[in-house]
């Protein structure tokens, strides 16, 4: 993360055009990219700032980031400063947005007018079209702001998604909707970079006696940790002692500050920044992980990036049949698929009783995901491809 934190300290105090953006040659006979205003949070790490770093260690590609926001729950992208020179526009062949529900139609157009034959780009990771009451999501975000961000994306030349349900479910949404658009949409994958491992130490493993399960989420997935109640009551029933369940990312309160899961002996452990999650997730030093997922087409679209961020620690999964690790999770070679308490707590008792086969999930986990799921040249190829 070393490399991330130094371009965001450079690229808000830096002040002299030539230092702030040392990337800038207009004549490298690259395609190049913007990226616009990215926070540090999960999207922006995955969606934006590693894989322009990693084009930049093409020969075909360069790419800009204008600047790297801190994260904040209550801003959305216009509530940034969101200032582009003038001198990127002209460079840009691509300029690359995140989501926005705002009207943007004089900013589009007042970019068309300087550059007519840039490619404008927005890139999605979540389902904001269908976001369950229960989410926290559902109370920031209207029908009027999501229907803003249709007629921004057909605005786009380009839309991109973060998973192959995301993406066909836009495209068909956008054509119900606006039957003559000519938006492009297609999937890039949410891929794991060492970027965002530099100084992380060694991987930690548990050497206690107890079983530590990882549970990860947050407040506003609650509906889907409440299914934890029946699972961890099951659990505990039949595997006794020697298992220790682990929640980060939620204090087991609502928002109305009532504990969810009174009686029930788990471990909680706040959300951190961002910055400091990878550490995070090694120092919990878990055995395995659960994906929870309600069977919603929100959930179904999502980012799998638990998964890989699991797999980067060696941690096997057990995920929800309905949660998008299913995508790419491997039954019973790197992790493992529930969809009932029952087989939830086979799954786990499977795991917790055979470490032998929790160690090799983890193992193979970690070595599938850096063969596949990682910047290689051959998902390097799939950007390359996209923005030609």
């Amino acid at each position: 993360m070393r490399t991330i934190l130094e371009l965001k300290k450079r690229l808000k105090n830096e002040t002299l055009f030539s230092r702030k953006y040392p990337d800038y040659k207009d004549d490298d006979d690259k395609i190049h990219l913007l990226y616009v205003s990215p926070c540090l949070d999960s999207t922006g790490y995955y969606r934006a700032i590693t894989p322009a770093l990693e084009l930049n260690k093409t020969s075909s590609h360069c790419a800009i980031i204008t600047a790297i926001e801190t994260f904040n729950f209550n801003k959305r992208f216009e509530d940034y400063e969101n200032l582009i020179d003038e001198k990127l526009l002209y460079w840009a062949d691509y300029v690359i947005f995140p989501v926005i529900f705002s009207d943007i139609d004089f900013f589009i157009k007042a970019i068309r007018v300087l550059r007519p034959d840039v490619q404008l780009v927005m890139d999605v990771d979540q389902n904001f079209t269908a976001i369950p009451q229960s989410h926290a999501l559902s109370r920031k975000i209207s029908t009027r702001d999501k229907e803003q961000l249709l007629s921004n994306m057909i605005s786009m030349d380009v839309v991109t998604a973060a998973t192959k349900p995301l993406a066909s479910f836009y495209k068909k949404i956008l054509l119900d909707n606006f039957p003559n658009h000519s938006t492009h949409v297609a999937q890039l994958p949410s891929l794991v970079s060492r970027l965002g491992y530099e100084e992380i130490p060694p991987l930690k493993r548990n050497e206690s006696e107890t079983i530590r399960i990882g549970i990860i989420g947050s407040k506003s997935q609650l509906e889907d940790l409440l299914i934890l109640k029946e699972l961890v009551a099951k659990t505990k029933e039949v595997l006794k002692e020697g298992v220790q369940f682990v929640c980060y990312g939620w204090d087991g309160k609502d928002s109305n500050g009532e504990l969810v899961l009174k009686g029930l002996a788990i471990e909680y452990h706040k959300p951190v920044a961002f910055e400091n999650h990878f550490k995070k997730l090694n120092d919990l030093a878990l055995d395995m992980v659960l994906l929870l997922s309600e069977k919603n087409r929100f959930s179904q679209c999502a980012p799998y990036t638990e998964l890989l961020e699991g797999a980067v620690f060696g941690i096997p999964v057990i995920a929800s049949k309905f949660h998008s690790a299913e995508q790419v999770l491997k039954e019973g070679e790197t992790g493992l698929l529930a969809e009932s308490a029952e087989d939830w707590v086979n799954a786990i008792q499977r795991l917790v009783s055979n470490k032998k086969l929790r160690d090799q999930m983890g193992k193979n986990a970690l070595k599938s995901i850096w063969m596949e799921q990682h910047f290689t040249s051959r998902q390097l190829q799939r950007f390359q491809d996209l923005f030609i």
